[in-house]
């Protein structure tokens, strides 16, 4: 049975533990321009981040909250300087951990959730990773601007320039 709760906006710090006991879900929708070091990345604050959380516990009884994040944001393209429409949709699961040691323990599977006082700031977590999802170089397709790459002509090599070994062969024959 899980236990849902209305899409929220304010409340941004969460108790994982309690999530995973209900097998609950909570529901978030945030303007961009309310993540501040995201918009400072991005050709427009426009639009809306939307995240569903759900908690459970995995075989070893160890909180996990999985987060599913979509939003779609601009880029401004390294080559036009104009927008360009980017779709995130990304999930990603999280395992509590409350020292560092527990992070090196971490199977692969899971991104580490560090917790204090049995709360969390989701929203800087979601932030981060909304962060981590925008590519380092935004540019539109050479294809979409209808710009032809050209680094101009490859001239044909020689049987002697395809083997620089050949010099080799020759110094041997000359020895003998």
């Amino acid at each position: 049975m899980t236990h849902t709760q209305q899409i929220l906006q304010n409340k941004t710090f969460i108790q994982p533990r309690k999530l995973a006991n209900k097998h609950g879900e909570l529901q978030y929708q945030w303007p961009i321009k309310d993540f501040d070091r995201l918009a400072g990345l991005l050709y427009s604050n426009e639009g809306i981040i939307k995240v569903k959380l759900t908690g459970k516990y995995d075989d070893r009884q160890r909180c996990l909250v999985e987060a599913h994040i979509t939003a779609n944001i601009q880029l401004e393209c390294q080559t036009t300087f104009e927008a360009i429409d980017y779709q995130i949709d990304n999930t990603v699961l999280y395992c509590t951990v409350i020292s560092e040691e527990q992070i090196t323990e971490l199977d692969d599977e899971y991104e580490a959730l560090f917790i204090e006082d049995g709360q969390v700031d989701i929203k800087e977590v979601i932030e981060d990773e909304l962060i981590l999802s925008i590519p380092v170089v935004a540019n539109k397709a050479s294809e979409e601007l209808g710009i032809k790459m050209s680094y101009g002509n490859i001239p044909e090599q020689t049987e002697e320039e395809k083997n620089p070994f050949l010099v080799l062969q020759n110094l041997k024959l000359e020895n003998d």
